[in-house]
């Protein structure tokens, strides 16, 4: 598999094009009013290369954490894609190894918050529209919009009413720029480590082609880690993490996207959705957990590719297949999603190889929309004597599945990654100048 992985990340970037650009960005030495083209001459923000990517080029980004996004504004070509790479390693970029972090959220003053009327609500007066909140000491979930809640479609309770029944909420009233916050646990905000969501997208290719994005970790944006949007196609997302956001990776109307060995959680829709059309979408090798549904096809996004995929303790659904056809499902781990394994509505696929395993009361293996009772399958077996499809998967031992990511450590690692990886350059750089043991010396001494 390493060596498999090695060739397709060779394949992405490579050829490279006559005259194409390499652009660098150093969240430690960036400068912007310089040209971003060497690393000594590297830019400080990531929306730099929006407008600067064209056809070949290749960014390397340093690790660190940005609060800032990325627009695609130029196409890709087939023999010469537009190229986005985190430089976890330093190699390319000179900086200290570290995560490359992009997020959708900034901190705020929780002292601004005041008791509202109702207990567990609070109210502040935010300029800037919100797309959410977040307490970064919990589990760093996003608080849930209220207007999609079953209370606010359904029974026609207003947007506060609504916030002030439902734990980890917000509503933010545009007009009046007033920003409503139940926390989760009814204490002021001042008690958490609060940030709110001002961003979209981690990384937005709209109507652009043959873009790839590889290595970066995003979190709590309004809509996803990576979205390929509207027109877009033809692109690779690789190798990210992406979490705390309405979904990890959306592909809407955007065909032939490679989707792979991406680890996503937290997210309030899914991991992965490929949605209105987006065709010849392809999903192998991503881990899924801890969002509403791992990995999603509707709305006539056929030809979907589901395979070698962990799904696993999703809240609803591990694998959801919607309105498609032509949908292929082979080698999935799907393990302990909590309504069911894999969910089909009106659609034709094909499914071989899986592993299924449930273990907790009232977890279905399949169930098939529209449904009778005859449509729900607890088990394996079951499942596969009504519809006759995975009849070479199997039923548990699925294996040993991946470790979640440590949200805490993870933050608290970018958040102090800056300057202590100046340090290390400061340290670095009197080394070379001094020589020998005593520039090692004073770099230990902090001079």
């Amino acid at each position: 598999m390493a060596g498999a992985a090695l060739a397709l990340l060779v394949l992405l970037i490579a050829p490279r094009v006559a005259g194409a650009a390499t652009y660098y960005v150093r969240q430690t030495v960036g400068d912007d009013t310089r040209d971003g083209l060497s690393p000594a001459n590297a830019w400080q923000h990531i929306a730099r290369l929006s407008s600067a990517m064209h056809a070949g080029d290749v960014a390397y980004v340093g690790p660190g954490l940005y609060r800032d996004t990325i627009v695609v504004e130029n196409d890709g070509a087939p023999n010469a894609r537009i190229v986005f790479v985190a430089d976890t390693t330093g190699q390319h970029t000179g900086d200290p190894a570290g995560t490359v972090m992009v997020t959708g959220a900034d901190p705020v003053d929780a002292t601004i918050f005041a008791p509202h009327t109702a207990p567990g609500v609070y109210t502040a007066h935010i300029p800037a529209a919100v797309w959410g909140a977040v307490e970064m000491d919990g589990p760093q979930y996003r608080y849930g919009s209220t207007q999609e809640t079953h209370e606010r479609v359904v029974e026609k309770m207003s947007p506060v009413d609504v916030v002030a029944k439902l734990a980890s909420t917000y509503y933010y009233d545009e007009a009046e720029k007033v920003l409503y916050l139940h926390t989760s646990d009814g204490r002021p905000p001042a008690t958490h480590e609060m940030e709110l969501i001002h961003r979209g997208n981690g990384i937005l290719v709209q109507g652009k082609h043959y873009v790839t994005v590889m290595g970066f970790t995003f979190r709590h944006m309004q809509d996803s880690g990576v979205s390929f949007f509207k027109g877009a196609g033809d692109g690779i997302a690789v190798d990210n993490t992406s979490y705390g956001s309405r979904q990890g990776i959306r592909v809407y109307s955007a065909p032939n996207v490679l989707v792979y060995g991406n680890t996503l959680f937290r997210n309030e829709n899914c991991g992965v959705y490929f949605a209105a059309a987006s065709t010849n979408g392809w999903a192998i090798g991503n881990t899924c957990y801890e969002n509403i549904k791992g990995v999603r096809w509707s709305s006539q996004s056929v030809d979907g590719l589901c395979l070698d995929n962990t799904l696993f303790e999703n809240h609803e659904r591990g694998i959801a297949i919607e309105n498609v056809d032509r949908a292929l499902l082979r080698r999935n781990k799907v393990v302990d999603n909590a309504v069911s394994q894999l969910l089909v509505i009106q659609s034709a696929y094909s499914a071989e190889s899986n592993c299924y395993d449930t273990s907790r009361p009232h977890e279905l293996v399949a169930e098939f929309y529209p449904y009778f009772d005859r449509d729900r399958h607890a088990t394996l077996a079951a499942y596969q004597q009504a519809r006759h499809e995975d009849l070479s998967s199997r039923a548990g031992g699925c294996g040993v599945l991946p470790e979640k990511v440590d949200v805490h450590r993870l933050h608290a690692d970018t958040t102090a990654y800056a300057e202590r990886a100046r340090k290390v350059l400061r340290g670095v750089r009197k080394t070379e100048t001094r020589g020998g043991i005593h520039g090692w010396i004073d770099w230990l001494r902090g001079k």
